[in-house]
């Protein structure tokens, strides 16, 4: 009796041993999951006819996450309610509250949404289709969207398809087909039905399907596009229609310009400066305090949208002003500044304690053509000529230094300097004084002056077609900076000296009414935003080398 309760006491007791030694461990190494997930089975299954159900399961080969579907997952024709969509382990189930339309083929796109759950992998695209009827449509139309100021990729733009060309459909009608567009700003429709189509496209800002806000992009197409079969494949998805070439849509989304500036929120970047923008240049402004307090110092951006104040004390509680711009007004409560702490949140803090010293940076350093530039963070008050000195190896030169009789938050210094020679430009501190009585440290710049070696130039020659009865406006863009800009009615040629090596890039805007700038559309008078080309390649500039290209330039269709 007691031998066999000792070795019971003995399993029992090694089995609570084993199993506290025991871990359960994620596997370590092996390749990181990089995939999305893949489809496995669908129910019913995909292009299904004769579908009369109100469920539909899909099922992943791994667990997955289903993100934002109220956006991500469009359905054609929309419907009235939306669907929920349910994830269950590996499965998605989508349970529809419609009553479906009989004899109709239903698409729906699930557009990056669905994503692995452990490591985020998106399935791009996803196409699920069913009919009601006995045939799935089998129709296609496709197409671009561009921004048609920045020719940037359309991205995520709800894009509409109507049966009839009436244009207050897509202000009072929800569309018959839709689908978004893609990061390369391409669109797809598919088992649509045939017939000629209406496409507008929108950033549908309240989900609807509606164009119903003054500040939703939107683009149209002119004229109606005629859907058709979409190209045979082979075994390997290969088109096997190829003389087949349909005609391309191409769209651009604008927004509707004000017809009068409006203010948006203003922003206050460091202690007593304020911007206001407007969302479009500004003919007319007043300001009238409410509080009292009209020392500051006003400036306006170069294109007129944007007006800035500089105030003289950095402590001051909050003040009320009356803003009145091209007949609009607006009442403004500016805060106090408050500088962000090092976690990211709002500190508090005296401003003048905040802000010390008036900040001052150098442009154009060693440039051979362009004079070193100083750039200030405060209007900065006239003042006397000064020296500065400008040390190199084998000299040390005092340089006078004049500053305009004027407020101003440039100052370009003229300096005569040999090239590829190495110097430092030291200026004392406390010879600046800001608006707001803040004066700057010692300042030094040390670089080495460039050669005409340096530098590259393109030279442009323009031909326009006969077609062309109205100016066009040539830009030359560097990165997202407009390094030139030139208008002209006629064949010419055009040349940008003095460049950095680097990529650049031409762009004409086709300037329709002749007022001198890019004019956006108006859907509801019809009219499309100016058009903008662009040269087919980017440009290189190399040193000191010159290059040689010629820009035809059609009328805009």
């Amino acid at each position: 009796m007691f031998h066999s309760f000792a070795v019971c006491f003995f399993v029992i007791l090694s089995v609570f041993l084993l199993a506290g030694c025991a871990k359960i461990a994620t596997p370590v190494g092996g390749p990181k999951d990089i995939e999305p997930p893949v489809i496995g089975k669908e129910v019913p299954a995909n292009q299904s006819v004769n579908f009369s159900g109100q469920k539909i399961a899909i099922t992943m080969n791994e667990f997955f996450t289903l993100n934002n579907p109220t956006e991500n997952v469009m359905v054609s024709p929309p419907f009235k309610n939306q669907p929920d969509y349910l994830v269950k382990g590996k499965t998605l189930i989508i349970k529809i509250k419609d009553t479906l339309r009989e004899n109709t083929t239903y698409n729906m796109v699930f557009s990056n949404c669905i994503q692995d759950f452990t490591e985020g992998n998106k399935l791009n695209l996803y196409h699920y289709s069913f009919s009601t009827g006995n045939a799935i449509d089998s129709c296609m139309l496709k197409g671009t969207l561009s921004n048609a100021k920045s020719l940037e990729k359309g991205e995520d733009y709800v894009v509409m398809l109507y049966r009839q060309d009436i244009d207050s459909l897509p202000m009072t009608t929800t569309p018959d087909y839709v689908t978004k567009s893609m990061t390369d700003g391409s669109f797809t429709f598919q088992n649509i039905a045939p017939g000629a189509y209406k496409v507008f496209a929108l950033k549908d800002i309240n989900s609807n399907y509606l164009y119903d806000l003054p500040n939703e992009s939107i683009a149209y197409a002119d004229k109606m596009y005629e859907a058709y079969p979409e190209p045979r494949k082979d075994s390997t998805g290969r088109p096997i229609d190829t003389a087949f070439t349909p005609e391309a849509i191409t769209l651009y989304a604008f927004e509707v310009a004000d017809s009068c500036p409006k203010l948006m929120r203003y922003e206050n970047p460091e202690a007593g400066i304020y911007k206001f923008p407007y969302t479009k240049s500004v003919t007319t402004f007043e300001a009238q305090s409410h509080t009292g307090n009209n020392d500051y110092f006003q400036s306006w951006n170069p294109t007129q949208d944007t007006v800035t104040w500089y105030f003289k004390s950095l402590n001051f509680d909050s003040l009320s002003y009356l803003l009145t711009a091209d007949g609009h007004t607006d009442t403004v409560f500016l805060k106090p500044y408050k500088a962000k702490s090092n976690s990211g949140g709002r500190a508090g803090g005296n401003a003048q304690q905040t802000v010390q010293k008036l900040r001052v940076t150098f442009q154009n350093e060693g440039h051979f053509y362009k004079p070193l530039t100083l750039s200030f963070s405060y209007p900065i008050l006239p003042t006397d000529t000064f020296e500065a000195m400008l040390i190199s190896k084998t000299d040390t030169e005092a340089v006078r230094i004049a500053v305009p009789d004027t407020f101003t938050t440039k100052l370009a210094i003229p300096l005569k300097m040999e090239s590829k020679k190495s110097y430092q430009l030291i200026i004392p501190d406390s010879v600046f004084r800001g608006y707001n009585g803040l004066t700057n440290d010692t300042l030094k710049s040390s670089f080495t002056c460039k050669s005409e070696k340096d530098y590259g130039n393109i030279i442009m020659s323009y031909s326009l077609s006969e077609e062309i009865d109205y100016p066009v406006i040539a830009q030359l863009w560097s990165d997202k900076a407009m390094v030139a800009e030139s208008a002209f009615r006629a064949d010419t040629t055009i040349t940008y000296e003095h460049l950095d090596p680097g990529a650049y890039q031409v762009k004409i805007i086709h300037d329709l009414n002749g007022n001198g700038h890019w004019d956006t559309g108006d859907y509801r008078r019809k009219m499309q935003p100016e058009a903008i080309t662009t040269y087919p390649s980017a440009i290189n500039v190399r040193a000191y080398w010159d290059v040689e290209e010629e820009f035809k330039i059609d009328k805009s269709k």
